[in-house]
């Protein structure tokens, strides 16, 4: 019973929306009528500016921290955390279910089941990123990688199932994106500082 306390309150800690409060409460703006009506970070960087997008991907990486420390009173528990608060970070009860993509909350799950996978993924993003300047690029080909590096740590099965899971959501969450990429159509983020 209390297993299932844990779950559902990570699923409302990843339901937070916290690009929506940042940018209502402090710029006035509802992330979700401008730009490509995203609540999370890239769309916060190309409508607010560096800073508030920077505090965006904090806030929704420490839900997906947050809600797999609570959760760590046995790995079952950890990883059901784990896919809730990327669930409740995607799908957010308070935004009629309707929010962002999970690459940030899903950073900060990983980072704590397996930081190494983290910091992998992490590289290939940077570099894809690098190369492409396009965050959803980056993202499409950072996310399988942490599936990859479980497998080839020898991670339990439970964890690779995780990843998979997690690795789905956030390559179906970018489904707009995928279109846009294969159109050649999908936006660069500009060097030019905001």
């Amino acid at each position: 019973m209390m297993a299932l306390c844990w779950i559902v309150l990570a699923y409302f800690i990843g339901a937070i929306p916290c690009g929506y409060l940042i940018g209502r409460i402090f710029y006035g703006i509802d992330l979700r009528t401008r730009g490509s009506g995203n609540i999370g970070a890239t769309n916060a960087y190309r409508e607010l500016g560096i800073f508030p997008a920077l505090i965006v991907f904090i806030c929704d990486s420490a839900k997906g921290y947050l809600a797999v420390w609570l959760g760590d009173v046995s790995p079952l528990v950890a990883l059901l955390c784990a896919t809730a608060v990327i669930i409740g970070n995607d799908w957010s009860v308070f935004l009629k279910f309707k929010s962002g993509k999970g690459v940030a909350c899903g950073v900060g799950a990983f980072t704590y089941i397996c930081p190494s996978a983290t910091i992998i993924a992490f590289i290939v993003w940077i570099l894809v990123f690098i190369g492409t300047r396009i965050v959803s690029l980056a993202s499409i080909i950072a996310a399988p990688i942490v599936v990859v590096v479980l497998l080839f740590t020898n991670m339990p099965v439970e964890y690779v199932i995780f990843s998979m899971i997690a690795a789905i959501i956030v390559v179906g969450k970018h489904h707009t994106n995928i279109k846009r990429l294969l159109r050649g159509e999908e936006k660069k983020i500009s060097r030019e500082k905001r």
